[in-house]
């Protein structure tokens, strides 16, 4: 995995960079705090807009609202190990706390 750990962060990194295409708004904020845990929404609300805009969970969110899947942007621009070995994080990413 650790191999293929640089292809993967660069994949992520402009799947993230879509973001800058998009402004972040407070409705987008309050939107996707609706979306979490009780828990999790808590520890985001002790943090604020300003700190979380920077989050790739709130980002990714935003990007997916807009219609841009990460699963499809990564499938584009992996190696099938590559995205073998990220969908495998992502699925445990993605369990609710």
């Amino acid at each position: 995995m650790s191999s293929l750990l640089p292809e993967i962060n660069a994949a992520a990194q402009a799947y993230y960079a879509q973001m800058a295409d998009f402004p972040l708004t407070a409705t987008d904020f309050y939107d996707w705090l609706a979306s979490l845990s009780l828990a999790r929404r808590t520890e985001v609300l002790k943090r604020g807009f300003t700190t979380t805009q920077s989050e790739p969970d709130f980002l990714r969110w935003c990007l997916e609202l807009r219609g841009y899947s990460m699963r499809d942007f990564m499938a584009e621009r992996l190696s099938v190990a590559a995205y073998d070995a990220w969908i495998g994080q992502d699925t445990v990413a993605a369990r609710p706390a």
